[in-house]
């Protein structure tokens, strides 16, 4: 059980959580001794721009100089509006260790198979935009607000937007909160559903994955970068720990690359659902804290006229101890759309993240994350290459606005032989890059 930290009772409940999603942080949650996203997002369920009690964390707590006034920077542009933003550019070298090939036929004991000529390297050092996205957060009232992101580098959904209704609030405006519905809303428009630990990095497997820049085929869930679906998502904070979000869209997975035009119409009809539960507290105050949850999205759809009926499904368990934070979620499901894929389906998938941080000084995390992706056709084959990736890394963020991130990755994985599909040759991805990040 979970006790409350300011009062002495105890929730008699199954212990189910959720954290948070895209460019959140959700061991920041944790580490505060929270589970959900209201401490420091006007997004219910995490990311984007912060509440007044993110850019108190983010200047207190997160940035290891502090250097903020009366004078800094709040976004405040006029009253109840307020502009954010969030810059990403990364440097980056890659290295692909992989079987190659001739091309011809080498001599007649080859009896016509192409001849393995051992490991070739291939090299890559590049630059990145990742994000330049301009956010507004407009408060008409106590509990109803709407949210505009736009970031003209991403080319196929570069806005997104939504409004909310708080009717639970602790304002009183509509409905007064108390000790059991501590908050409820609804929010309509375009925005990615609630679903599993919403991980900051969008490459992780059990969301958009990674695609290789050898010409490998990806690994990863149909959450590309950007991803979101037009629809309405309900939900409700209970006993300050217990959180319940329902919603149903579109169902934008069904589209290629899980990336449809932005505010479309589904033409099929058949309309996705999205469904996620979690509890989370503090078990000692200041020094153990955890969640664990479930979600489920389900989309009943067609591929190339035959049904196909897709379910993916979430185990999700996280626990601070101390400075130590540690985020799990396993997913497995049927009949998915892979990142990047045409539109085909696979019979089955499952993938696995587990991501801990240790806190070592303020300002700076250290990140060590273990991950694998799997998915089969119909008769159990496995079709993805990748196999699993580790990942070693930090976090710094020396001022309020700027994070520096560097990472080295380590991916495993292997192609059929050329010669016979039936056995697989091995190959090895590593990738060093130092990622920047200004966020306001």
């Amino acid at each position: 059980m979970f006790t409350m930290k300011k009062n002495s009772y105890y929730i008699i409940v199954p212990i189910l959580f959720f954290t948070s999603q895209l460019y959140a942080l959700p061991r920041f949650a944790l580490l505060r001794g929270e589970g959900n996203c209201l401490g420091c997002h006007v997004n219910p369920t995490g990311g984007q721009i912060r509440s007044p009690g993110g850019e108190s964390y983010a200047i207190n707590d997160l940035a290891m100089w502090k250097r903020g006034d009366s004078n800094s920077f709040t976004g405040a542009i006029a009253r109840g509006l307020r502009i954010g933003g969030d810059f990403r550019s990364q440097a980056l070298y890659f290295a692909n260790k992989s079987p190659l090939y001739n091309s011809v036929q080498s001599d007649s004991a080859s009896q016509g198979k192409l001849i393995k000529r051992g490991d070739t390297t291939v090299h890559i050092t590049s630059f990145q935009s990742m994000s330049l996205a301009l956010e507004l957060d407009i408060k008409a009232t106590n509990t109803l607000r709407g949210f505009f992101r736009y970031d003209p580098l991403n080319t196929i959904t570069p806005s997104e937007g939504w409004a909310m209704l708080q009717f639970i609030h602790s304002s009183g405006e509509i409905f007064q909160s108390g000790d059991v519905v501590t908050n409820a809303y609804i929010k309509l428009g375009a925005f990615l559903p609630a679903f599993g630990i919403r991980f900051d990095d969008h490459t992780v497997y059990v969301k958009g994955g990674d695609g290789s820049l050898s010409g490998f085929s990806r690994a990863g869930f149909f959450w590309s970068p950007g991803y979101r679906d037009v629809g309405a998502e309900i939900g409700t904070l209970l006993f300050d720990h217990i959180g319940i979000v329902a919603g149903i869209f579109n169902g934008s997975e069904s589209f290629p690359n899980g990336q449809p035009p932005n505010f479309a119409t589904d033409p099929s009809n058949n309309k996705a659902i999205c469904f996620r539960i979690n509890s989370s507290g503090e078990i000692i105050e200041d020094i153990l804290s955890g969640e664990i949850g479930f979600s489920h999205y389900q989309h009943n759809h067609t591929n190339n006229g035959v049904a196909a009926n897709l379910t993916l499904n979430a185990i999700h368990f996280s626990l601070r101890a101390g400075p130590l934070t540690v985020l799990n979620e396993y997913d497995f499901g049927n009949n998915i759309l892979p990142s990047g894929s045409d539109g085909q389906t696979v019979a089955k998938a499952e993938g696995f993240c587990s991501e801990s941080a240790l806190r070592i000084t303020k300002g700076i995390d250290a990140i060590f994350r273990y991950e694998f992706f799997k998915d089969e056709d119909p008769i159990g084959v496995t079709i993805t290459q990748v196999k699993s990736r580790i990942m070693i890394g930090a976090q710094w963020f020396p001022l309020r606005f700027l994070e520096i991130r560097p990472e080295y990755r380590i991916a495993v994985g292997s192609t059929p032989n050329i010669n016979d599909s039936s056995i697989r040759d091995d190959f090895s991805e590593n990738t060093l890059l130092i990622q920047t990040h200004l966020f306001f």
